[in-house]
């Protein structure tokens, strides 16, 4: 269908829109994990909600771990312009290489339906216009054949101009020379990049859709008009969806390459009225969770003469008092890590909201999160609903009541096999074994106490009222799960009183995902 080619290329463009964003604001955060591509030494125990397998990539070699970052840096912004390529060879060579990087992202964590959304979005590149039938196939095998070695060689040459291969002295072993990989691109490099670039590929998405609409116009004369409207409203789409790019760089609105220029006032109506059509994303811009060395450690050098990769993954625990017990009792969650022992579950594509924020609560503060307060006081309160979020069955039947409630931040990370690099890593938890293929590690994380998140609090305390008076929770209600199901739209009804009737089975909540998949 000759629409559907000129429909796939605003798809096309949203897709390396997101892509080459997430890649190039790395680079500008100047974050030290990515600028030594070290990032994944940290991303699998520092993600939001790392899957069953984040454990094992934890293990991987240094080397085998900065080269993945590197490749996640090619996919993301040399490999995301082959996207947009006329030729449908280059785009499906670029399509897989995207889908190759969601399906590793999708094997170690957890991020609901935005990496199967991802892969969607590729789709379109597969899509190509059929081949005149006075083409022999042999010249066409020797055209396909010549695109795929200019992928090969253009993306050869990206990782020429952005990566440097080293070979430094071990510094535990003076005879041993090791191979270290480094990031080239600098910030100006890569603001220089997005400036000379941008423009160019904007305009040239704009071209190839008119000329697709062109060709479509001219097979069939009377679709002729309704093409030439859906023409329009594609590059209308490309141009719409282009807008946040211009945020990579203060240049663009003034750039030169195509001889447009914008006013500061011409750019903030854009912004205005684009906003909420179109808006920026930048994936794992920084890496969370990185730990600082102790006084004591200040000199550990870690694997290719870096510092070394101290994990300080932020996480809340909160403790109860039970019934008349005395003793403090660690409240379990359904998805989030607590339990050291325990390796992390499978929550995609389910989304486990309530987890999920728990991570975002770790790295702030008490006052930039009253929602934790008043989770805690209807905690107090007996509120089912609110209950049903925990891994608490018990409680959860009433056959035991929470009396007073706290919270303490401690700092996660994952243990490690015993290697060599692993014992540069001051603080870390050395496990007895150097398998990576003990399928079952005796313990999964290692923690330690860094401060009180939340005082103790019981349902009476007039503290805790005043402060959620405050913070605008003092008329927050407790509903059942039949009004909260009924408050939402008649879509998502049949879902939420299905996830209601799941939970029931305390010991199978786990089904959530698979059912997530079917809905």
């Amino acid at each position: 269908d000759n629409h559907e080619v000129v429909g796939a290329w605003p798809i096309r463009f949203l897709l390396f829109k997101l892509m080459f964003m997430s890649g190039v604001v790395k680079i500008q955060a100047n974050c030290p994990t990515w600028q030594n591509l070290t990032a994944l030494e940290f991303h699998f125990a520092t993600q939001c909600l790392p899957g069953p397998l984040a454990w094992y990539g934890h293990q991987l070699h240094p080397l085998l771990l900065r080269l993945g970052v590197a490749a996640t840096f090619v996919i993301e912004i040399p490999a995301a312009f082959m996207l947009l390529a006329p030729s449908v060879t280059i785009r499906r060579v670029g399509a897989w290489m995207q889908i190759f990087l969601q399906v590793l992202i999708i094997l170690t964590g957890s991020y609901n339906f935005f990496n199967l959304l991802t892969i969607t979005l590729c789709f379109p590149c597969m899509i190509g216009d059929v081949s005149p039938k006075t083409v022999k196939s042999y010249s066409l095998r020797m055209w396909d054949t010549f695109q795929l070695a200019f992928c090969a060689i253009f993306l050869a040459w990206s990782c020429m101009e952005m990566f440097i291969i080293e070979r430094i002295q071990d510094s535990g072993d003076p005879t041993h020379r090791m191979t270290s990989l480094k990031l080239a691109m600098t910030k100006y490099e890569c603001n220089l990049l997005v400036d000379r670039t941008i423009p160019v590929t904007v305009a040239s998405a704009l071209v190839f859709t008119a000329v697709a609409g062109l060709r479509s116009a001219t097979k069939k004369k009377s679709f002729r008009f309704n093409t030439c409207i859906h023409t329009l409203v594609c590059c209308l789409c490309i141009a719409i969806t282009a807008v946040p790019l211009l945020d990579l760089s203060p240049n663009l609105p003034q750039s030169s390459v195509l001889g447009i220029e914008l006013s500061s006032s011409t750019w903030r109506n854009i912004r205005l009225h684009s906003g909420s059509v179109s808006h920026g994303y930048g994936l794992f811009r920084r890496m969370t969770g990185v730990g600082q060395q102790s006084p004591d450690g200040a000199n550990a050098v870690g694997w290719a003469g870096l510092p070394p990769s101290i994990v300080a993954r932020p996480e809340i625990i909160l403790d109860a008092l039970i019934d008349d017990s005395e003793e403090w009792r660690e409240l379990k969650f359904r998805w989030k890590p607590g339990d050291t022992h325990q390796l992390p579950l499978q929550a995609a594509p389910h989304q486990p909201r309530f987890d999920w924020r728990m991570w975002f609560a770790a790295l702030g503060t008490i006052q930039h999160n009253p929602w934790l307060v008043s989770f805690t006081n209807k905690l107090l309160q007996g509120c089912s609903t609110v209950i049903d979020l925990l891994d608490e069955p018990e409680i959860a039947a009433g056959k035991a009541k929470i009396r007073r409630v706290r919270a303490n931040l401690y700092h996660y990370d994952f243990t490690r096999l015993d290697s060599k690099w692993a014992r540069q890593i001051p603080g870390t938890k050395i496990l007895g074994t150097n398998s990576l293929f003990n399928l079952f590690p005796d313990q999964v994380w290692t923690r330690n106490l860094i401060r009180q998140y939340l005082p103790p609090l019981e349902s009476d305390n007039t503290s805790l009222l005043e402060f959620l008076q405050h913070a605008g929770y003092g008329s927050s209600i407790c509903l059942d799960n039949a009004d909260r199901c009924v408050s939402v739209g008649p879509g998502a009804q049949i879902p939420c009183h299905l996830a209601s009737y799941i939970r029931k089975w305390n010991t199978n909540f786990r089904v959530l995902p698979l059912v997530s998949f079917l809905l």
